[in-house]
């Protein structure tokens, strides 16, 4: 026997707890047959079995597995289960990367129902927890009574943190519609809150009562409260686990390497800024006459390499590039290309901010970037959207961000349309109130322009990190809030 650590039972009407405190499945049974909703973990497999003939019904009789998204701990055990009772089974499109072992028979579309027997539930798209999450509401009746039952198919917050994010390349805006689902979803009426997890609802303790007191069933609150309780709550979950990840994973980004100490965008920058305890490198990107990508800033390299040398990059060959020197502060090095920046940082647990500053080079730096596997550690930018646009056009799996001088709702709009997940305003417009707007428009925030005074302004209000010329002052000023926070 594989019996869950919750036992079976029926919670009301034709709807049964059929699954463990870590994974809930609930069953309906109908007069058409079983319809399951979700299925849990791949060990839940033989627990839905068990659990299913205690409470006296045959599993061969499973006709539909709806799935509320695609994550393992609720779909693992549908493979096994489709291939015992031949169910059809439905799932979101946009999910169909986090599955395994089956193919959905039915995709879902905004407000459908799908129906066995007597039950009807009706599926409404609520995106955030995974792109393609479904919500569920249908109706139970008992002892004349007729109660609505909804379900939110995923309240989860720790999967709107960047590194499940990014393992999962998925955009940043899923915060914003997480929002949005839970605004949505407040404008449902339920009588009977069904848990996505069984800790949501208390589903263990409610049954516990409903033993002892059959008559009164502790799932039921015709009010709405519990409900519309659970959602409210959840902005504010997603609001602290977001502050804390800037702070856990807060980037300090040398600006062009350690550029208040040694000429910018050379390795001698970089290196510098790497050993004063930077977590991550921004940088510029060129091209050549002759089709070398470069790290530089400037159009020219006149006041890096000496005012006479007043002719554009563009026009230069890598051969002229080369022969120049970029000095300051009496140190000397060479102007270096995105190849050999990367060969010497690739493999480095840090994150690159790589800015493009020449139109029309969008498909060269994307398949160099591809060529060191740095889609997962990089960010995109530039000041210019339409450049943003034309590299996610060429390589849609990393991410860009928006360097601006000024933020307001227009430049949020177009953000979003270009598919950003970064903002990049100026340091002085950092506080915590525009950093919380922001990141509940679904971004990231770094900022730029950074000075010693608005270095502490920009690390206080949660941004997600700054570029600074200066990473040692910032990093020592880390250290001292963290050490007086301890």
């Amino acid at each position: 026997m594989a019996l869950s650590d919750i036992a079976p039972f029926r919670i009301a009407g034709n709807l049964y707890f059929v699954g463990t405190q870590k994974a809930s499945s609930h069953l309906f049974v109908t007069s058409e047959g079983l319809m399951l909703l979700d299925t849990g973990y791949e060990d839940n497999y033989e627990t839905i079995l068990d659990s299913v003939a205690l409470l006296g019904f045959d599993i061969k009789d499973l006709k539909i597995i709806i799935q509320s998204h695609g994550h393992y701990d609720h779909t693992d055990a549908t493979a096994k289960l489709v291939a015992l009772t031949g169910a059809k089974t439905y799932l979101a499109k946009e999910d169909v990367k986090y599955i395994c072992g089956f193919t959905p028979d039915v995709y879902y579309t905004d407000g459908m129902t799908v129906r066995l027997g007597e039950t009807e539930v009706l599926c409404l798209h609520t995106p955030g927890h995974t792109e393609g999450t479904y919500s569920f509401f249908f109706y139970v009746e008992e002892n004349g009574r007729r109660w609505r039952c909804g379900m939110f198919g995923g309240a989860g917050t720790p999967q709107l943190l960047k590194q499940f994010m990014n393992k999962w390349n998925v955009p940043y805006v899923m915060r914003k519609h997480f929002l949005a689902s839970i605004e949505r979803l407040k404008q449902e009426h339920v009588d009977l809150f069904v848990g996505n997890h069984a800790g949501q609802n208390h589903t263990r303790e409610n049954r516990e009562l409903l033993i002892k007191n059959p008559v009164v069933n502790p799932f039921v609150d015709e009010s709405g409260d519990t409900w519309l309780n659970f959602l409210n709550k959840l902005p504010g979950k997603l609001a602290a686990r977001l502050e804390a990840e800037s702070k856990e994973e807060f980037v300090t980004f040398a600006h062009r390497g350690a550029s208040e100490y040694a000429p910018e965008n050379t390795m001698l920058a970089f290196y510098t800024g790497i050993f004063m305890g930077a977590n991550g490198i921004e940088t510029d990107v060129r091209q050549t006459k002759d089709g070398v990508l470069v790290l530089h800033h400037d159009s020219t390299p006149a006041r890096m390499c000496g005012e006479e040398h007043t002719k554009r990059i563009d026009e230069m060959t890598w051969a002229e590039v080369q022969a120049l020197n970029a000095t300051k502060n009496g140190l000397s090095d060479k102007i270096v290309s995105l190849e050999d920046f990367l060969l010497h940082f690739a493999h480095r647990d840090i994150t690159f901010a790589i800015e493009l500053k020449q139109k029309n080079i969008e498909r060269e730096v994307a398949e160099v970037l591809r060529r060191f596997d740095m889609q997962k550690k990089t960010v995109v930018t530039s000041f210019h959207l339409d450049y943003l646009k034309r590299f996610k056009e060429a390589a849609p799996e990393f991410r860009t961000g928006w360097l601006v001088k000024k933020v307001d709702e227009t430049v949020l709009t177009e953000l979003a349309a270009a598919g950003c997940d970064q903002l990049c305003p100026p340091a002085d417009l950092v506080t915590s109130e525009a950093v919380r707007e922001w990141r509940a428009e679904g971004f990231d925030i770094r900022a730029w322009g950074v000075t010693r005074d608005t270095m502490k302004q920009v690390y206080d209000a949660g941004a997600n990190g700054m570029t600074v010329n200066f990473p040692d002052v910032l990093l020592q000023y880390i250290k001292e809030t963290c050490d007086e926070n301890a």
